[in-house]
Order: structure tokens, then C-alpha cells, then sequence
């Protein structure tokens, strides 16, 4: 991860040291959920040394969501970044809902300002991180049928419940070759006769669907295709500004 991803993470677990497991970490003891073992690990294993795997079964757990539960939330957090910012989220599904948590715990209204910031900054972070990514495309401008890193960070904060406009103005605010042909591609793989992102989790709930609509408000604007145009007229890659020229395309017509 990049120093900024690392200190990111740091700065959660120092903004949630307070939190412990004191009376016992709240799950689902059902015969699906969480197993008694698992749930003895979850207690006791050192927070830094919790494997995904293991985090991975509080994720799962179909408990509901209170006080005790958001506690729990809070004391985990530092590690949910830690793990996702290495490559090995916890969580038996995709990346995108290991944090959807938050979303029930509505952290931006209900949380502090330390708390709720150091939320965002790995978000955010994370999202430059990714930005930064190379990714393949082909001869035609075609990067596969694969999830875009950077789109998957935008839908894990739609999950957690996260105001757009942050990640959506550091995205701009990157002017490298690599962010404009991230953003190429995801023009270039959505649906825009549905206005559905490439990525299925973004649908089926209200929250990320809103957060979706926002998304596309914002590639669909004239400086998304200003900067497209610029990147492909400095492309020297065939792969590549045949990607930027179909974004731009794409975003020339919505105009």
C-alpha cells in the first residue's frame, strides 16, 4: 500500500483505540452464523493479528445492528482497513460490502468529526491508491470483463454510507494519465441507456442507486470530456486513446 493508504490506516487505529470487546463481541449464534470457536478467536486474538478469514465470519454474521454492534464496529474498523488496503478484504462476497456497516450506523451524521474524518481519509486514500493502478487494454480499447479498482472503491463507499462528493472531487482533482484512463473505462463499460455502472453491487439498494445517479452526474459533465480529449491527444498507446476516444464519445453525445 502507498505511505498515504498506510498512515491512513494507522490514524484509524489510533481515532478507535478507545473501543474494546468488553462483555464479548455481538454475533449471530444460529447454526449458519458464527461458530462458537470463531467467536472465542473473535474475542481473543489480538486485533492486529485477526486473520480475513476470520473477520470475514463477523461480516457474514445476520445479526442486527445497536449500540453493542456498533461498538464492535468501531473496535474492528482499523482492521477492516488494514486488510482491504492489503489485498485480502474480509468477506466471503466482494469487497464492496465489507463495509456496509457504516452505512447502518449512518457514521457521517452520527459519529464525530475524528472519527467520521478518518473514515473518509482511507476512502479517500484508498481511492488514489487505486487511481494510480495500471490496468490492461487491448488493441481496441477493451480492458475485459474484470472490475475496475478504482469504480470498486466508489461502491464500497456507497456502502458504507459515504458522501460521494469527496471521492468524486479527488478523482478530478488527479490529472495522471492513469486516473483519466480509469475514468475512460468506467465511461466506457457502463450502461448508459439503463444508467447502470459496470459494477452489480451498486444496485439493488436505495442508497447506492442515489449514490450511483451521482456518479453518472458527475462523468457526465463537459470537464470529464475535456480532460478525456486532452488524454487522448497525448496518448501515445494504441490500446489506450482507442479507451479515451470511446469515452469521449460517449460523454459528446450526453451533452
Amino acid at each position: 500500500m502507498t505511505p498515504e493508504v498506510a498512515e491512513a490506516v494507522e490514524n484509524a487505529y489510533r481515532v478507535f483505540a478507545r473501543y474494546d470487546l468488553r462483555g464479548g463481541v455481538s454475533v449471530c449464534r444460529c447454526n449458519v452464523c458464527v461458530a462458537p470457536e470463531c467467536e472465542r478467536k473473535l474475542n481473543t486474538i489480538p486485533l492486529r493479528q485477526i486473520s480475513s478469514g476470520l473477520l470475514a465470519e463477523y461480516t457474514s454474521s445476520a445479526h442486527g445492528f445497536d449500540g453493542k454492534t456498533e461498538n464492535d464496529l468501531r473496535y474492528y474498523l482499523p482492521r477492516y482497513f488494514e486488510l482491504i488496503a492489503a489485498g485480502d478484504p474480509p468477506t466471503t462476497l466482494d469487497e464492496q460490502i465489507c463495509l456496509q456497516r457504516l452505512q447502518e450506523a449512518d457514521y457521517p451524521r452520527n459519529w464525530g468529526p475524528q472519527e467520521s474524518g478518518a473514515v473518509d481519509r482511507f476512502l479517500v486514500e484508498l481511492l488514489r491508491e487505486r487511481l494510480a493502478t495500471p490496468f490492461a487494454i487491448d488493441a481496441m480499447g477493451w480492458s475485459g470483463f474484470g472490475e475496475d479498482k478504482a469504480e470498486a472503491v466508489l461502491c464500497m463507499a456507497a456502502y458504507a454510507g459515504a458522501e460521494m462528493s469527496p471521492l468524486l472531487k479527488a478523482w478530478s482533482a488527479d490529472d495522471t494519465r492513469s486516473a483519466s484512463l480509469h475514468l475512460a473505462n468506467m465511461i466506457a463499460t457502463a450502461d448508459w441507456r439503463r444508467r447502470h455502472l459496470r459494477d452489480s453491487w451498486w444496485l439493488g439498494r436505495e442508497h447506492t442507486e442515489a449514490a450511483m445517479r451521482q456518479v453518472f452526474q458527475w462523468l457526465s459533465q463537459l470537464s470529464a470530456w475535456e480532460r478525456l480529449e486532452a488524454a487522448f491527444f497525448a496518448e501515445k498507446d494504441e490500446g489506450a486513446a482507442a479507451l479515451l476516444s470511446q469515452a469521449q464519445s460517449i460523454v459528446a453525445n450526453l451533452m
